[in-house]
């Protein structure tokens, strides 16, 4: 295990037999809440947990076992979201203000879920008053970029390696307000970024085991996902959103008796996509040679 940043630490677990292609993303189950952090905060530690990706790291912590990466955080998604654009900043939660040029006031930012959110879950404040503008630089410094840094070194030196590349990005999601029931929701950014066969081989994996799946809605896929996701170039990236009380016991925040399940579904997952990434190889060998004959 290799951390980047004492304070807080970006975790990245490396594989542990031969390397393959995969490198799974958990951005949002960091869960050490910094005490300078939980003195500006007007919410309750539990209420702080309710928004992580409670656990999903280690959904798929089997990863390094297979030879994939796992690539985590420590610190949570309210005190640094990497899942955002760096510009994604709200002027208006920092004293003195930011200057509105060059930030993105996108959806997200609007709604108060920006790089450094301004609200938790269900549009409640996080924060008891302005936060100083050089919080920006100092979260920006010691979570965001040690996270895309370690990231893009990742999918780039295994993308020279072998030539192809998955990224999956792992999220977890509260039971949908629809009627039909759904259980995990896969974010291609409507097919942009990752190969139509790929999301087709998860969907049918996925499906098979007797979960309801959706594709893109309600969650297409964050920044990670359409940043990375160049299938053009051999990186595939795609979302995938498990609902929380397939694994989560939502009155304890702990593992519930379906979690071992979900856990060994997620590891048959990672099989799958191991597969794919050699028949890619395998089919794009085959090519080079006929090429050349």
């Amino acid at each position: 295990m290799t951390t980047l940043s004492p304070y807080p630490a970006v975790i990245i677990k490396k594989p542990q037999k031969t390397a393959v292609p995969i490198v799974v993303s958990s951005p949002h189950s960091g869960e050490k809440y910094f005490p300078d952090f939980l003195e500006t905060t007007r919410l309750s530690l539990r209420e702080l947990q309710q928004t992580e990706d409670r656990f999903v790291d280690r959904l798929f912590e089997r990863a390094p076992e297979m030879g994939g990466t796992l690539l985590t955080t420590e610190f949570p998604r309210v005190w640094c979201d990497v899942n955002r654009d760096c510009r994604e900043l709200d002027s208006g939660m920092f004293r003195p203000a930011l200057l509105n040029e060059g930030l993105l006031r996108s959806a997200k930012v609007r709604a108060g879920f920006g790089v450094i959110p301004r609200c938790a879950s269900q549009s409640r404040p996080i924060y008891t008053h302005c936060l100083p503008a050089e919080e920006v630089h100092r979260r920006l410094q010691l979570g965001w970029l040690p996270y895309h840094e370690a990231l893009n070194q990742l999918l780039e030196g295994l993308r020279q390696q072998f030539g192809v590349v998955i990224l999956l990005e792992a999220h977890s999601m509260p039971r949908l307000p629809q009627a039909r029931a759904c259980d995990m929701v896969i974010g291609d950014v409507h097919g942009k970024s990752c190969s139509p066969d790929l999301t087709e081989a998860v969907e049918h994996y996925l499906l098979q085991l007797g979960y309801e799946v959706r594709r893109n809605v309600p969650y297409a896929g964050g920044y990670i996902t359409s940043h990375y996701g160049h299938p053009a170039e051999g990186i595939h990236a795609f979302q995938l959103e498990i609902c929380r009380s397939r694994y989560l016991n939502a009155a304890t925040l702990q593992p519930s008796r379906g979690f071992q399940q979900v856990q060994n579904d997620m590891s048959g997952l990672l099989e799958t996509l191991a597969c794919f990434a050699e028949e890619r190889l395998y089919s794009a060998i085959s090519s080079q040679v006929s090429s050349l004959s």
